[in-house]
């Protein structure tokens, strides 16, 4: 499960365009932000993705990216150049039908990194990812320990550079894409494009009445209602959650911020007509925006990242990238600069066992407390122990930093300060460092009680 959103110039007001994601993964499993320095192909290279092998392009942009552990792939990612994007996973008919002794392709984390690596513009990611999809397919399980009858799906994705978004959904190989120039779009998991769109697979029309999905007299082909899998995916897992998004920036269009995106994937229906005692962000029995972790396995896991960006459309650097590790109500947002010089603490994945007796291919999937996903994995989890006392106590430390960080990045940009990426994620790591002691704390004070 995933969300994501995009608000053009006019809805931000202050000629940006703001781009969002909550990566929603297995409860436990750690992301990472990882930089991807630009590649220059060697003769016969090729990326060893995690079903195929993909010849590399002549050379590629630099990226920054938010990834599973074990895997190549990016959840979300910006590239040096400016575009941002992020998938997330769809269900189709003709991804039903290809679950009967398929061959692996590529993951959708996959496609998009390829994308961003190759792609200067939103568009030209599009296209990037297409070609690569009409080569390879898409099958393979993208949920490690999964079988690929289980973990493989569909995807749809938003890009977005400084002039425009593009909403990319697919199907098997097919696909159709839609370019935004204005207000808002949000995309969760399932088909949006209906009768209208930018591009497309020129056979579209032809597989759909082919496959019985839609009739010659049916007029338009609505891609979305013919290609979607009704018959096997409820399709109100993710249709409220994007029609709860879009709400929320459209209260705000014209005003839309960082803040207000960060808000927005924060969100858990408050205020809604869903609020009462048997219903809070406590009590995660239900899909979210924010997605927390079922204790009655209803839930696909937690939300394992949160992305904010903000494009402005007069600068030529790359951007900052708003992450936040888990479920970002319990969390915070902070600021790293596009730049190979990340905290370690951001990057590290976790331990991977106990001494000599662990096997050397173990993953490192276990507690470490120089990873801080996993140390706000850690503090998170306690906190949903006992999280109506709880939680308001972890927001009072993290609220000042998290406001901190946004007034800096607010004043720098209104009075175009440039600076050095390197320092600025020293600044950040430096703010984390006198962080960190005061959640220790705070675990402390929560197991004595």
């Amino acid at each position: 499960m995933c969300d994501l959103l995009v608000a053009m110039p006019d809805a931000t007001g202050e000629g940006r365009i703001v781009f969002g994601k909550n990566s929603d993964r297995p409860a436990g499993e750690c992301q990472v932000l990882h930089f991807g320095p630009v590649r220059t192909q060697r003769a016969g290279s090729a990326v060893k993705c995690s079903y195929v092998k993909v010849p590399d392009s002549e050379s590629t942009l630099a990226t920054l990216g938010c990834r599973p552990y074990w895997c190549w792939g990016y959840e979300t990612g910006l590239n040096e150049a400016g575009v941002v994007g992020g998938n997330a996973a769809v269900f189709t008919r003709a991804g039903r039908r290809t679950r009967v002794g398929a061959k692996p392709g590529l993951t959708g984390m996959e496609l998009l990194r390829f994308g961003l690596e190759r792609g200067g513009t939103a568009e030209y990611a599009v296209e990037a990812i297409v070609e690569l999809l009409e080569r390879y397919g898409q099958w393979g399980s993208a949920v490690r320990g999964k079988k690929h009858s289980e973990g493989s799906y569909e995807n749809s994705f938003l890009l977005a550079d400084r002039r425009e978004a593009w909403v990319l959904e697919t199907a098997g190989r097919r696909w159709a894409a839609e370019r935004v120039s204005e207000g808002i779009r949000t995309v969760s998991n399932e088909l949006t494009i209906r009768r209208r769109w930018d591009k497309a697979s020129p056979d579209l029309f032809k597989h759909a009445v082919g496959s019985r999905w839609w009739g010659e007299a049916d007029g338009d082909l609505d891609f979305a209602y013919a290609y979607s899998d009704h018959e096997g995916y409820p399709r109100q897992v993710a249709h409220i959650r994007r029609m709860r998004t879009h709400d929320l920036l459209k209260r705000n269009a014209g005003s839309i911020d960082e803040q207000t995106a960060m808000e927005v994937l924060r969100d858990h229906y408050e205020g809604s007509f869903l609020g009462g005692p048997q219903f809070s962000r406590y009590l995660p029995d239900f899909h979210t925006v924010c997605m927390h972790d079922s204790p009655a396995g209803f839930t696909w896991g937690d939300t394992a990242t949160s992305v904010v960006v903000a494009l402005d459309l007069d600068r030529d650097d790359p951007p900052l990238m708003w992450t936040a590790y888990l479920p970002p109500c319990s969390s915070v947002y902070l600021p790293f600069a596009f730049s190979e010089s990340l905290p370690d603490m951001v990057t590290r994945a976790g331990a991977a066992g106990l001494g000599s007796r662990r096997p050397a291919s173990a993953k490192p999937d276990r507690f470490d407390k120089d990873s801080l996903w996993w140390r706000l994995h850690r503090v998170v989890k306690a906190a949903a122990e006992r999280p109506f006392k709880r939680v308001p106590e972890l927001r009072s430390v993290l609220d000042p930093l998290e406001e901190q960080l946004v007034r800096r990045v607010r004043r720098d940009t209104q009075r175009r300060l440039s600076f050095d990426p390197g320092e600025w994620n020293d600044m950040v790591s430096a703010e984390l460092s006198k962080l960190l002691p005061v959640l220790d704390d705070l675990e402390h004070k929560w197991r004595r009680e």
